[in-house]
């Protein structure tokens, strides 16, 4: 199974979980690509069976930079005639949407819109997503600081922690147990 993570870090708990994820794939005896975008990141979603897409949480969105990115591919797949209308699952395709939030104010509900952009993107291109991750994680900023203790999500200074990183391994470890008995139609298991 051909699998790939694409992420954006600004402060780099994003890039934290994002090498979790590497390394559970990894240690799966798969190959995982790993891909922080930047401004001229080239990327084809359609050479991988698996996509891990994340990004910090930025204003309920993902970074600017993720979401240029995005767009870009978007426009380029319409361009190719990648895009069919109604965007009908291409079997063998699968993304997993994750971010990181510090949550100050009202915690996990911060990143839900953000994951479901990622989503929604993953969804037009025909990929099925299985899921959305949201982790929390500490400002890095010291002028923001106090924050990483006064929010709904209590004392977050050291997240994402083993705990949280553990979590993403087995997240991980289920979904590629899950997808190795999965198989298309008149193709071996992914």
């Amino acid at each position: 199974m051909n699998t790939a993570v694409i992420f954006d870090s600004l402060g780099g708990n994003t890039g934290r979980v994002a090498l979790a994820i590497r390394e559970t794939v990894e240690r799966h005896d798969l190959p995982c690509a790993v891909v922080k975008v930047n401004g001229e990141t080239e990327f084809n979603f359609f050479d991988y069976d698996l996509v891990f897409i994340g990004s910090p949480v930025i204003d309920w969105l993902p970074t600017r930079r993720i979401m240029d990115f995005v767009k870009n591919r978007m426009t380029a797949y319409n361009r190719g005639g990648l895009i069919k209308p109604a965007s009908p699952l291409i079997p063998g395709k699968f993304g997993v949407c994750f971010g990181t939030f510090a949550g100050p104010h009202i915690g996990e509900r911060e990143a839900r819109p953000m994951t479901m952009w990622l989503d929604s993107f993953l969804g037009h291109l025909g990929f099925s997503v299985l899921d959305h991750w949201h982790v929390p994680g500490a400002f890095s900023d010291p002028a923001k600081e106090a924050m990483n203790r006064c929010g709904r999500l209590g004392d977050i200074r050291n997240r994402p922690n083993d705990n949280d990183l553990a979590d993403i391994g087995n997240r991980v470890a289920g979904i590629l147990s899950h997808l190795e008995a999965w198989s298309p139609p008149g193709r071996e298991p992914v």
